[in-house]
C-alpha cells in the first residue's frame, strides 16, 4: 500500500513512489518488502527533521499499539551495519512500540538515496495530526528547497492549494520572538496573519505580540487592530486608545475528553474539535475536499449538499 495522509503523499515526490509486495503477486520486481524487525536493530534517521516528541503522545500511542498493534508498517533501509536498519518513516512508531513492550515490528524495507530520505521523512511529518503550523511551514519550505520547487508545483504534488502552501511558507518570516510563541501554541496562526500584517516593522510587531500575549488577545480584537493600523499608522493602543479587554482563560479538556475528540477524529476519518463539557459543548469537523464532505455527508444519511440544505429547511418550518 502507498503510504498516504498529505494530498498525494509520498507517491507524488519520490520517484516511483513506495512500492510493497502488493504491486507485485509473485513478488519480482518488487522496490520493497515486508518484514518483522527486532525493535533493537533499528535506528533513527539521523537527519529526522522532527526534533521534538512529547511524552505524553508517545505514551498514548503506546497505550494504543498495546490493544491494536501497529497498523501502518515502518518504512526503512539497510544501515551502514550489516543487520542494522535506518528508520525512514515511523520513527515516533518505533518509539511508542518500545514503550509498549514489543519485541518485534512490521517494516517496509526499500532502498533509498539520502535526498529521498529526507523528502521521505519530511512528508510523513506533514502527516501528522500535531503538526504545529511552524513544523507544517519549515517542513513545506525544506522540501521546496530539496526539490527545486516553485510554490505552484509543490502545492500541485502535494495535492494542496497554492494559496495554502504560500500562507504557510510566509509564516517563516516572523520575528523569532513570535515562531516561538506559535511552535509553542500560545498564539494562533490567525494571531501570526495579523502579526505579519505589520512588516517590516520590527518594532511594532514586537509590542502587538507583547500586547497579545500579556492581554490573550482573540483573533478578532488583533485583526481589528490590524485594521486601525492600516486606517490610522499605528495600533490602537499606541494613540492613547484602549487595548481590548483581556479574555477569559480557556478551559482545559480532561485527558478522558482528549481521548473522546481523538477517537472520534479517527472513526470519523477528519480532524475533529471538542469544546465545552461532556454535558453541553459543540463537536467540529473540518473537510479539505468536496470528496471528504460528501463522505461525511453520507455517514450522516444525507447524499449531497442541496439534500443537506433542503432538509435543514424543512426542519425550519415544521
Amino acid at each position: 500500500m502507498a503510504l498516504k495522509g498529505l494530498g498525494r503523499g509520498l507517491d507524488a515526490l519520490l520517484p516511483g513512489g513506495v512500492v510493497t509486495p502488493a504491486a507485485n503477486a509473485d513478488g519480482q520486481g518488487a522496490e520493497a518488502r515486508t518484514l518483522m524487525l527486532d525493535v533493537e536493530c533499528m535506528e533513527p534517521n539521523p537527519s529526522q527533521p522532527r526534533k521534538r516528541m512529547e511524552r505524553e503522545a508517545l505514551e498514548e500511542l503506546a497505550s494504543s499499539i498495546r490493544t491494536e498493534g501497529i497498523i501502518q508498517p515502518l518504512l526503512v533501509r539497510s544501515a551502514k551495519t550489516p543487520g542494522r536498519y535506518e528508520i525512514i518513516a515511523g520513527e515516533r512508531r518505533w518509539r511508542a512500540a518500545k514503550m509498549a513492550g514489543l519485541r518485534e515490528v512490521p517494516a517496509y524495507v526499500r532502498e533509498m538515496s539520502d535526498q529521498d530520505v529526507m523528502v521521505a521523512a519530511l512528508v510523513e511529518n506533514l502527516q501528522r495530526e500535531d503538526l504545529n503550523p511552524v513544523e507544517e511551514a519549515r517542513a513545506l519550505q525544506e522540501l521546496k528547497e530539496r526539490l527545486s520547487l516553485t510554490q505552484e508545483e509543490l502545492a500541485q504534488r502535494l495535492g494542496k492549494s497554492r494559496s495554502m502552501v504560500a500562507n504557510s511558507l510566509r509564516l517563516l518570516q516572523l520575528p523569532q520572538a513570535a515562531l516561538e510563541s506559535l511552535e509553542e501554541g500560545s498564539i494562533s496562526a490567525g494571531h501570526a496573519r495579523c502579526l505579519l500584517a505589520l512588516a517590516p516593522d520590527g518594532d511594532a510587531m514586537a509590542g502587538f505580540l507583547a500586547r497579545m500575549l500579556a492581554n490573550k488577545l482573540s483573533v478578532r480584537d488583533c485583526e481589528d487592530a490590524v485594521a486601525h493600523w492600516k486606517k490610522q499608522g499605528c495600533l490602537p493602543w499606541s494613540d492613547g486608545g484602549e487595548s481590548p479587554k483581556k479574555a477569559p482563560a480557556r478551559r482545559r479538556k480532561s485527558p478522558e475528553f482528549k481521548q473522546l475528540e481523538k477517537s472520534l477524529g479517527k472513526l470519523l476519518k477528519v480532524k475533529t474539535s471538542l469544546s465545552g463539557t461532556p454535558a453541553k459543548g459543540r463537536i467540529s469537523l473540518s473537510y479539505a475536499s468536496e470528496d471528504e464532505l460528501m463522505r461525511l455527508l453520507g455517514l450522516f444519511g444525507l447524499k449531497d449538499v442541496k439534500e443537506a440544505a433542503a432538509e435543514g429547511q424543512d426542519s425550519e418550518t415544521q
